[in-house]
């Protein structure tokens, strides 16, 4: 939704956009090329690097007569200011954990429309409704009914294909893609739900709190909330066999920093929802798998 916004303010340019996870962040900024004194804009939005050489290329970018432009969200950047990878000469920066990074792009973008015409001001302004639907899920405040809707439609049909929808979308009615997304989402997430109930470990620790690990096929956020609905002190970790990260959540009362968790393991994000990933999990389900299938082999050999 953060890019979205951004194409809406600039709608009829031209904006390309590349979306991205924190573990591709740096490669994926390395790749940036602008041309000479083109005048050319570099958003990033709801992501942070962690590479020096990131900071290094941004700063050739911006000698070379980019704007850069950076908004972000995620405890784990806005603890980290002075950090010497972020010592880059950005023509706007909002970092803040008020808002979603959709609603505080949103926010940035309307403060520079005051100077657009006014058929533009008002074109970007209609893009609010979404901003405020991404902002209410994106937080879990859910006081927008059809938030959770939305961003389940959104993950079914996937990042670039969902951008490209609401970014043609005037209102926030749903595109006959965005409702058909939904309509089978709601059933991949009941599966994700009942592998995740499947595959669940719980373990007790020694200062009262229970980590609930288990598997998902996407849809981490909805289906961490079935897994702590009820518990107490309890931090939910999922491997997700979709995305191959970790997803860390936290039941209401449960006071664990995640996004300090998350950091340890470079992911990042925020106290109360961040994620990482771990290369060799992926090969833990087919080592495991390979231990019993070789212990059972081994017996009827044996037996034979």
């Amino acid at each position: 939704m953060a890019a979205a916004a951004i194409a809406r303010f600039y709608r009829g340019e031209r904006v390309r956009t590349v979306l991205a996870g924190n573990s591709d962040a740096d490669r994926t900024i390395q790749a940036l090329e602008v041309q000479p004194e083109s005048g050319d804009e570099i958003w990033i939005t709801d992501l942070s690097w962690t590479e020096v050489a990131t900071a290094e290329h941004l700063r050739e970018l911006a000698a070379s007569g980019a704007k850069i432009y950076w908004i972000d969200h995620h405890r784990t950047a806005v603890s980290r200011l002075d950090a010497p990878e972020f010592k880059v000469p950005l023509a706007g920066k909002v970092l803040s954990e008020q808002y979603s990074a959709a609603r505080l792009t949103f926010n940035y973008l309307r403060r520079m429309a005051s100077e657009l015409p006014r058929t533009r001001q008002e074109d970007f302004e209609r893009f609010e409704p979404f901003a405020l639907i991404a902002d209410d899920h994106d937080r879990w405040l859910h006081k927008i009914p059809e938030s959770p809707d939305w961003a389940l439609a959104v993950q079914t049909l996937g990042g670039i294909a969902a951008y490209r929808e609401v970014v043609r979308l005037d209102e926030p009615k749903m595109s006959r893609k965005l409702r058909s997304a939904f309509e089978s989402g709601r059933d991949a997430m009941r599966r994700s739900v009942e592998l995740a109930h499947a595959t669940q470990v719980d373990r007790k620790l020694a200062n009262g709190i229970t980590v609930r690990t288990a598997c998902c096929f996407g849809y981490s956020s909805e289906v961490a909330a079935k897994l702590y609905a009820g518990q107490h002190a309890m931090v939910v970790a999922l491997f997700d066999l979709r995305s191959q990260g970790v997803s860390l959540r936290r039941s209401a009362d449960c006071d664990v920093d995640l996004s300090r968790l998350a950091e340890e393991f470079g992911g990042g994000g925020h106290a109360a929802a961040s994620g990482f990933a771990i290369p060799e999990l992926r090969r833990l389900p087919a080592e495991r798998l390979a231990d019993i299938l070789g212990d059972r082999l081994l017996t009827e050999r044996a037996a034979s």
